[in-house]
């Protein structure tokens, strides 16, 4: 019988948490979508970080530098939602994607194919947030990552295309 209250008032009170984070304007698929994109944004910079040091054009060299402060900008932006929203940021961590990629030739190919799978997903993670997101703010910023990668996306294939 215990068993059973025990487990009631556990299901109340994470009711009454679902309900709490919607009355402040954002639900769990806000949360979701923010730490998710904390890492996702955090392994773009180090795909960026390996392409300022080995891209054999100016071309990857340039995306790579001006992709990395835009991904740390966005990072201390939902680092701070999350913050306010008493919800864990997640640590950082190293990942190894890319290390693979070797300087020389066939570098900037590999990179950029890359690349363009990293932001594809990175789309798609915006587009679900969209649907299922309540938080304005973390609307905005997945309608701009929708827009600035689809533009990346496009000239990268172009890229790949010559």
């Amino acid at each position: 019988m215990a068993l059973i209250a025990l487990l009631g008032l556990l299901a109340v009170s994470g009711c009454a948490a679902a309900a709490d984070t919607q009355a402040a304007g954002y639900n769990q698929a806000d949360v979701r979508f923010n730490q998710q994109m904390i890492t996702h944004h955090r392994r773009t910079i180090q795909l960026a970080e390996l392409a300022v040091d080995r891209g054999g054009s100016a071309y990857v060299r340039d995306l790579a530098k001006e992709i990395i402060p835009k991904e740390q900008a966005d990072i201390r932006e939902m680092s701070g939602w999350l913050t306010s929203w008493s919800e864990a940021v997640p640590a950082e961590e190293k990942a190894e994607e890319g290390a693979e990629l070797r300087k020389g030739a066939g570098f900037d190919r590999g990179w950029l194919t890359m690349l363009k799978g990293h932001l594809e997903h990175g789309v798609h993670m915006a587009k679900e947030v969209q649907t299922a997101g309540r938080h304005a703010p973390t609307r905005r910023l997945a309608d701009r990552i929708i827009q600035v990668q689809s533009g990346e996306l496009t000239a990268i294939a172009e890229r790949l295309a010559l």
